[in-house]
Order: C-alpha cells, then structure tokens, then sequence
C-alpha cells in the first residue's frame, strides 16, 4: 500500500458531536432494527459509576436521541436477538445489569431474567443462621465470614464486610432470619443462532458470569437450555464470541480475565483452554467463515490463531490497541478488522496488512460497524472524551483488495471459480436442509461414520490380504502366481531386491496351510543372496486333499512369511487365495 493511497480517504465525515457527553465500553454499541421497520438504529449504554447519578440506555435515529431509559444498576453488555419468527420482525434488546437480564421490545421492558443462584458455602449459612439466636458474638461471627474468600461470599456478606463496626449490628438485624441468595453477576454476553443463519434468524442469548458460568437461553421462554463451566480451572469469562448453530453444532469461544482463550462445543459441560498468552487481552473478535481468533493484546500486538489454539500470525500495532471491530464487506466479499488505537487512529487490517486507517477526535473506547438507518456501511465511534462520531464508507472504496491478492495469491488462485447456476434441484434441497437441518446434520454424520468404517475395513482387508507385498525398510518386494486347474497346483513367489545398491541375504520362506485342504511339496525354502536390482523365483507344488462324498469346498488361502535368520518378526507377510478345482478336471 503506497502512501499516495493512503492520502486518498475513503470515509466520509457524516457527524461528530463532542457534547453527546457519552461514557461507554466495548460490547455496550450495537446497530439493531428496534422498531422493525427496517431503520437501523444506534443503541447504547451510557455508563454512570457514580452513586448520584443512573446508568441510562439510549437509542439514537441516526444523530437523534429517540430514546433514553435508566437502568437499576450498571450495565456490562448489550446484545439484540430475535425471539420469533412473527411479522412484523422486531428484535429485542438485552441489557446485562448485575445478576439480571433485562429484556427490551420496542423500546419498552418486556422481560427480566435473574439468573440461577449458585450454593452458599457452609460457613457462611450457617453464620446468618447463628445471626438470629438471641446470644451471638457479632465480632466472632464477621471474623469467620473473613476466614472464607471474598469472592466465595454472597453479596449481603461482602456488604456486611466493608460497613464500620457501628454499623454491622443494624445491618444484621435489618436480615435477621432471611438466608442470603448468591448471585453472580453477568460479566458478557453474545449471541448464538438457534437453527439457520440467516441474517433475521432466531437466536438464543449467551450469558458468561463472573463465576465462570456460561448459560445459553431459550430466546422465547428464558429458560437455560444449555450450562457448562469455561473451563476445568477457576476462569472468569471477559469476552464471549459465537459461530454456528444450536440445534446442529456450534463453538462459543471465551476470553478469560487469567488471559487463556477457552472453547466451547456442543455437549460440552466444560471447556478446553486452547491459547494462553501472558499479556492482558483487551477485545476479541471472530472472524466468520474461516473462524479465525483476533486477539487485541496491551503489549501492542494483534495476534490470529485458528480455532485450535494454532498461531497465525502476529503484528505489532503504532500505539496501544483500546478496541477491535469486525468490518463486514459483503460486495467484496472480505472482513477487514478495525483496530482502535491511543491518540485517536482507527487502522483497517486485511490479515496482518493495514490496508486503510482514519481517524476519531479521541481515542476510541467502543467501535461498532453496520447499517444505520438506510446507510449500510457505517462506523460509529465513542470515544473516552464523550464524543460520538459517525463515519459513511464510501461505495467506491475497494481498498486495492484486488492488488493484494495478486501479491498473495497465486495466479490460479486469483481466477474465480466456474460455479454453475442454481438449478431447481438445489433450491430444494436447500429449503429440505432449512426446513429440517437436524435429521440432515444426523444424516451426514451416520454417512461419514460408515464411510471411515468401510475405509478402516478395506485398510484391514489389505494388511491382511497382501499380493505383491513390499517392505520398505528392507526394501524387498514379494509377489506371488498360481499355476494350474487343480486338485494340482503350482505356485510359483518371486522375492525381488528393490535396493539398488545393496544385495540381500539370510532370507527364507515358510508357507503355511491347513493340512486337511492343502498339501505342499516343501514348507519351508531357503533364498540364496540376491544381487541388487534383481530378483530370485521359488516353485512350490500344491496338492489339494479331496474326499469322496464330501461337497467341495470354495478355495482357502495360504499364508507365506519371508523371515531373516536370527529375527523372530518377519520381514515380510502375504495371504494367497487359492482358486478352487474345477469340476471339468475331476471328470477326466
């Protein structure tokens, strides 16, 4: 990418207002059709830590604050899923506020999920059942709720830790004979679709806590459909990131606050850490299609890994990364990752390369890339200052994509693909694999299933049926022709020296049959040295044992081993079918 292309930009400036006065993080931007009237819209946290004043959602049509709402408590995430297949198609939004799910259609609340109360440690419970017995040590009581560790401690518990002493005894009397419910707060969340990928497909919530539980919902009922652990170690999930589909196979892939990177599938109750890293993990992003993990780190490095925990690639970034986001470009075909940096730069990558950048009035806290209203390539940018800044992309920008891929790709590589058009044949199949993916999904594994096993059989068969068998550390080569009609027959072995260089010696050959069906001249021969490149016949006549009034068997087999003297394992090993004796000859 020369700097002249650089100079060229391909964003348009549509609106940037430093009074929005907004404070927010990664994962609370998200562009969703909350009216379902295919207006996309802006909807967003503004974050308040301070204890006068509320944490607000708020919806914005285009530059235009539509919609603000307070929430009961700080929100940590912000997701929009469908929950039916209804028309109108109306999304609903969901805010993560402590322990909660607060569920939004229309703008209007439309549901709250709590989720699941975990155990209270023994120690704790049975200190607030000692609370109310008329005669209790309140100091000897705190003191042991101390002994256990804070984050194993409900919350009326960690309250009770952090008031002064004159205040501990109006606090437990206010609770006096209520057991204390421990909740773990939900930390993440993200969505996965139920059973299509369509772009207005139902899909279910995924919610990650600060126990290092990850629950999946059923999005019409709120019930959890689905738990698991993030892994078999204490990890708490920081990022959740979804591909695939619930009825049929999918992968939650989770960032962890102890900077592993863990997977989940589908019937796992626990995942497998994949990456560790030994610097924080800023953001995290999952490229669809090719699946390949981005990682933002605070040592200034992008890093990209396959799903199986494999390094990719890594480059090093001008400044510190503050936010990552996946810019979807569905006319070229490409996803290009979006790279918040300290000082206000926004870097365009294309793999490794930096294919475009621009910039934000300040240094971006929380990116989000999509259709806004009827604009579908938009960046919105909230920065640490307050600021909200859009960005259109403008329709001609292509970023010399096309120039990259000649210098990466080969040439036969570069040229598209002859596909055929959509015959009517599979347009329906499609709508068969839609309307039923499930038995079809099952179909194709028990297909795939049979074919390994027929594989594994045939495999077998040719270990144990050999003809013209080779050994290719010895470099010795054994085949084998049977002469005759019978009950005589004639079987002729040429053992052949594949080294070119090196003569074989030692050899001998010991034929093995049952005596009640064949009988041989010699069962055991012994090969003279032969010179490299050339090969040495052996004769062995074979009888086979016919019994009057007994019906004719169908032809059995013989085993031949080649041995070298002083090895107890052979050197070579083949089974010989023998054709069965033709009636016409015992008629002569």
């Amino acid at each position: 990418m020369s700097r002249g292309d650089l100079n060229i930009s391909r964003w348009l400036e549509a609106h940037s207002d430093r009074s929005a006065g907004l404070t927010t993080f990664a994962r609370n931007v998200i562009l969703a059709d909350v009216s379902g009237d295919g207006d996309y819209k802006l909807v967003l946290t503004d974050v308040r830590i301070q204890t006068d004043k509320r944490s607000r959602l708020k919806v914005y049509k285009g530059t235009l604050l539509t919609s603000d709402q307070v929430l009961p408590d700080v929100p940590s995430s912000v997701i929009s899923f469908y929950t039916d297949d209804l028309e109108p198609r109306v999304p609903a939004v969901a805010v993560a506020c402590s322990s909660d799910l607060l569920i939004f259609k229309n703008n209007k609340p439309f549901y709250k999920f709590c989720v699941p109360p975990g155990p209270l440690t023994p120690l704790e419970e049975e200190c607030w059942k000692l609370f109310a017995e008329p005669n209790y040590d309140t100091q000897k009581l705190i003191t042991d709720l101390k002994s256990v560790n804070f984050n194993q401690l409900s919350g009326r518990s960690q309250e009770l830790l952090n008031l002064q002493p004159n205040q501990a005894q109006e606090y437990i009397q206010r609770y006096v004979g209520i057991t204390p419910i421990k909740t773990s707060p939900i930390v993440c969340m993200s969505t996965l679709n139920r059973s299509s990928q369509d772009a207005l497909a139902v899909a279910c919530p995924v919610l990650g806590t600060e126990d290092g539980i990850i629950y999946v919902l059923d999005p019409q009922i709120f019930t959890v459909l689905h738990q698991a652990n993030v892994c078999n170690v204490k990890s708490t999930p920081t990022i959740i990131k979804t591909t695939g589909m619930y009825d049929v196979e999918f992968r939650i892939v989770v960032a962890c606050r102890e900077n592993s990177i863990c997977v989940l599938r589908r019937g796992w109750l626990e995942g497998k850490p994949v990456v560790q890293l030994n610097e924080d993990i800023i953001d995290l992003l999952l490229i669809p299609g090719d699946n390949f993990i981005i990682i933002g780190t605070t040592s200034k490095m992008l890093h990209c890994y396959t799903k199986r925990g494999q390094r990719v690639w890594s480059a090093a970034t001008v400044n510190a990364i503050t936010c990552l986001c996946l810019v979807p470009l569905k006319h070229l075909s490409t996803h290009l990752i979006a790279v918040g940096l300290k000082g206000g730069s926004v870097h365009l990558y294309h793999g490794r390369q930096t294919v475009d950048y621009t910039n934000s009035p300040d240094t971006p806290s929380a990116m989000v890339f999509g259709q806004l209203g009827q604009e579908e390539h938009v960046m919105v940018i909230i920065t640490m200052g307050g600021t909200i800044n859009f960005k259109i992309l403008k329709r001609t920008a292509d970023f010399n994509l096309s120039n990259q891929d000649k210098l990466s790709v080969p040439t036969l590589q570069s040229k598209p693909l002859p596909l055929p058009k959509r015959s009517k044949l599979f347009i329906e199949q499609s709508m068969r694999e839609r309307q039923d993916p499930m038995q079809m999904h099952q179909s194709f594994q028990q297909d795939l299933v049979n074919l390994r096993l027929t594989a594994a059989r045939a495999l077998v068969q040719n270990l144990t049926e050999q003809s013209g068998a080779g050994n290719a550390e010895e470099q010795v080569k054994l085949s084998a022709q049977i002469l005759g009609l019978g009950p005589k027959f004639t079987l002729i072995l040429t053992l052949e020296n594949m080294n070119g260089d090196k003569a074989v010696s030692n050899f001998s050959v010991v034929f093995h049959a049952k005596p009640t069906i064949y009988k041989l001249s010699s069962y055991l021969s012994t090969v003279p040295l032969i010179p490299p490149g050339l090969s040495y016949k052996l004769e062995t006549k074979v009888t086979e044992v016919l019994k009057s009034g007994e019906e004719q068997l169908p032809g059995q087999a013989i085993r031949v081993f080649v041995i070298r003297k002083g090895q107890a394992h052979p050197v070579l090993a083949a089974t010989i079918n023998m054709p069965p004796t033709e009636i016409t000859t015992l008629l002569l």
